[in-house]
């Protein structure tokens, strides 16, 4: 029997209809396929970041917290664990990033609250402290350690103030001692360590100085004069192969920085001149070795330091 045109016409449709149903169907089996998949490897790299982070490998630890942040961009503990492993290493700007980010996403999250407040505190920004601390207490009035981190804020401001009274009378010493105390409660913040470094500059003691200067640039990430200050404190020290290495620091940063780009140019040739006085040195080609040390003599006369490594290499040639 044959059908007439609108009974196949409705077996058509009925057969697209089945179609797209039977695609629609396997496309949502693989949407939960994929997504059980996408659980899974999230739950294996948490575990695997707990594991981590138990062993103290927190560097490898925090590659895991990162595919877990990925997986899934919304789960605030997980920012939260990330946040914990990047305050161990000391990083504070990436633990406030992450603080803040569970604070978006789950607001009466205490916890997440009062390490922000903590991490404020120790890098020196007293006003974002108080802030997260104060609003803590109004939650759990009784929290013994975040009653014992607002106790410190105004202490701790107070004494900021007079270190900057302190310095502008250039009782520089006075100072030191001051900020070193109040780096104990603030050991994160570049102002009050810059501070410091400065302080030691005017005194004269320009090695701890340097140390100083180091925790800055690796508390600041992006410190252009940073780098350029400590290369050049190394350069006068007659460290030129460390002042070469810190100022390639303020390069990758910006490769045509007005003051590191025409410093770097001016290392890297005294550092070669050296390099191949000694070199010469240690091969016994003892008269390029006082042609050498003589011409990084003539490159620069005004650095006591270089004047002296040069003169000590000459010594060394004419033995």
């Amino acid at each position: 029997m044959l059908l007439n045109l609108y009974e196949m016409s409705q077996l058509s449709d009925s057969r697209k209809l089945t179609t797209v149903l039977l695609f629609l169907l396997l496309d949502l089996c693989f949407k939960r396929a994929e997504s059980a998949t996408s659980q899974a490897d999230i739950d294996r790299h948490l575990e695997m970041g707990r594991d981590l982070l138990a062993r103290g490998q927190l560097s490898d630890a925090l590659t895991h917290y990162h595919a877990a942040v990925e997986g899934d961009p919304n789960n605030y503990l997980t920012y939260f664990k990330r946040g914990t492993v990047y305050l161990a290493l000391g990083k504070s700007k990436f633990a406030i990033n992450d603080f803040s980010r569970v604070l978006e996403l789950k607001p009466d999250f205490i916890a997440a609250r009062a390490q922000r407040g903590q991490v404020y505190l120790k890098m020196g920004d007293f006003d974002n402290a108080e802030v997260d601390l104060v609003n803590v207490l109004r939650m759990d009035p009784n929290n013994h350690d975040v009653n014992f981190q607002y106790a410190r804020i105004d202490p701790a401001r107070d004494q900021w103030a007079l270190c900057l009274d302190v310095m502008q009378r250039g009782d520089f010493g006075t100072a030191i001692a001051l900020l070193t105390q109040l780096l104990e409660i603030c050991p994160w913040s570049v102002e009050i360590r810059e501070a410091r470094a400065q302080s030691y500059i005017r005194i004269g003691d320009r090695l701890a100085a340097v140390n100083d200067f180091r925790s800055v640039n690796r508390l600041s990430h992006d410190s252009t004069d940073g780098y350029y200050t400590l290369s050049k404190i190394l350069y006068d020290l007659g460290d030129s192969g460390s002042a070469l290495k810190e100022i390639r620091e303020c390069l990758k940063l910006d490769p045509e920085h007005k003051d590191c780009f025409p410093f770097y140019k001016k290392i890297k040739k005294v550092d070669k001149v050296l390099m191949d006085a000694q070199s010469s040195l240690e091969e016994q080609r003892y008269a390029d070795c006082t042609q050498y040390a003589e011409k990084l003599i003539k490159l620069e006369p005004d650095v006591p330091m270089m004047v002296y490594n040069g003169k000590q290499v000459l010594c060394s040639c004419l033995v």
